[in-house]
């Protein structure tokens, strides 16, 4: 029996998986509105709108892939050059540049945005798209959140998925640097929150020329609800809520005139956070209405420059009901893409979890498409 047992699961599951990840392997669905410039040029531009996506054969399921990606995916040690930025308030925060050879002024910049709890060094799902992009030449920025990537908290003042006045300041800064340079933003999970609704607060005075979102909560409510059920709440939601926490724990005599501070440290999701936490800091009414303000879903009709969203069917942080497949598809500016598997940010492909996936080729044929074929 033990022999038997061992068999399968040396020989069989193997092969199940292979052919189970080509089973279930599609052309990923996409949303635009036909006869914009958007999709005629995502229609020659975008191979990845009509390549199969075939996710890794031995973990083709989205928790797994998240899992894997996180875990196993390497953070490579990348020559990066900080720069502190001195905010009008007293706060500061790290932003890093990666600046090829051979570039000058007027060379594409992609500013790349992580999630909840990520920053430079430590996100694997930020630091392969950083190299896809160097290698074509690009520069590249990695903007770090206050109190993130080093930089210690100087000021009360944190990040939130609403309000993107951080990330407007950081944009304006390099665009005045850089006037003559085309740029993409690039954010992840929350970091594509801030992005959107910097998009969308700034409408047409943005200082971007595109942008690219992956893995974001289009709805944080639902998106709340989602990762709280067993296995994303086991597997991701606690940790994410102590990563929060431990990013706030140093603080507590700067914080404890303003929330209820032994509350935080106790938060093990990340509503409870947000509402023990963020709301307070921010003066909004409720964790309600802070979620309802960072909502991505109802403002796509509020961007005013070429924009590519990246979701999956399986991923627990984004629910797929919650995208606006229906406004995606009467905007000018927005192209949604819809893989049936991925996971969260992971995309994976090949059986190697540091090999190059979706994202990195949305990002290199994206960015070629707003970067020199833009007219």
């Amino acid at each position: 029996m033990v022999l038997e047992l061992v068999f399968f699961l040396v020989l069989i599951a193997p092969v199940f998986l292979w052919m189970y990840s080509w089973y279930i392997s599609a052309v990923p669905k996409h949303f635009v509105k036909p006869g914009t410039w958007l999709h005629k040029k995502a229609q020659t531009n975008l191979r990845v709108l009509e390549q199969k996506y075939h996710p890794s054969w031995w973990c083709p399921f989205g928790t797994t892939q998240t899992v894997v990606r996180q875990l196993f995916r390497n953070c490579p040690d990348l020559p990066f050059e900080r720069e502190i930025v001195e905010f009008e308030d007293g706060g500061a925060a790290g932003i890093d540049w990666l600046i090829p050879e051979g570039t000058d002024d007027t060379t594409p910049i992609v500013i790349f945005l992580p999630g909840i709890t990520g920053s430079t060094h430590d996100s694997s799902y930020v630091l392969h798209p950083v190299m896809e992009a160097r290698d074509k030449g690009w520069k590249c920025l990695v903007v770090n959140p206050r109190g993130l990537g080093g930089v210690k908290l100087r000021t009360t003042r944190t990040y939130n998925a609403a309000l993107p006045h951080d990330f407007a300041f950081i944009a304006k800064m390099v665009h005045e640097r850089y006037p003559e340079a085309r740029k993409l933003g690039c954010g992840f999970s929350m970091g594509g929150m801030i992005l959107w609704n910097y998009l969308a607060m700034m409408g047409e005075d943005v200082h971007l020329d595109a942008g690219m979102i992956v893995s974001s909560p289009w709805d944080p409510m639902v998106a709340s609800d989602s990762i709280e059920c067993f296995i994303p709440q086991t597997i991701f939601n606690r940790f994410i809520a102590k990563s929060l926490v431990d990013i706030v724990r140093p603080y507590r005599e700067l914080f404890k005139d303003m929330v209820d501070f032994d509350a935080v440290l106790k938060c093990n999701t990340v509503r409870g956070f947000d509402k023990a936490f963020v709301t307070p800091m921010y003066g909004f009414e409720s964790y309600e209405a802070y979620y309802k303000m960072a909502t991505l879903a109802t403002k796509v009709d509020k961007i005013k420059i070429p924009c590519v969203t990246l979701n999956s069917v399986d991923d627990y942080f984004s629910p797929v009901q919650c995208i606006p497949i229906n406004d995606i598809a009467e905007s000018e500016n927005v192209l949604g893409i819809i893989t049936n598997h991925g996971g969260h940010t992971a995309f994976m492909e090949s059986a190697d979890p540091n090999a190059r996936g979706m994202v990195e080729k949305l990002l290199s044929q994206w960015g070629n498409l707003v970067f020199h074929d833009y007219h």
